[in-house]
């Protein structure tokens, strides 16, 4: 083997970092501050591997609504489903006028599902 120097070990170290140390950096496309970090780090764009969340199914939507609402008390059952199923509405409603709106004046606007979550909160 290597001789266990001080610098064999520290080249070591930084090997094993370069093949083994991922990181994952969560940012939300809303706003100014996600457009400012790209033009100020461009290699968050050049250097990585950009995963872009596909869009919540109507399915989803409604089970995360129903996991909110569960401590919310309602007049019956029937109400109950009636404002998940808005909840499911409201969102999918926003994402397509935030297409058309794309489509009409070429500005971006994001229906996330933090969005989601902070309308049923």
């Amino acid at each position: 083997g290597k001789p266990l120097t001080p610098q064999s070990l520290y080249a070591f170290f930084v090997e094993q970092c370069r093949q083994n140390l991922h990181l994952v950096i969560c940012m939300s496309p809303v706003g100014n501050a996600f457009r400012e970090r790209l033009r100020k780090f461009p290699s968050l764009v050049n250097c990585t591997t950009i995963d872009w969340f596909s869009e919540w199914p109507a399915d989803a939507l409604k089970s995360v609504a129903s996991r909110f609402l569960h401590v919310v008390e309602f007049d019956n059952d029937e109400t109950r489903n009636a404002v998940e199923d808005m909840c499911m509405v409201f969102h999918q409603t926003v994402r397509h006028l935030a297409y058309d709106f794309y489509r009409e004046l070429q500005r971006h606007y994001y229906a996330t599902p933090t969005s989601y979550l902070e309308l049923i909160q």
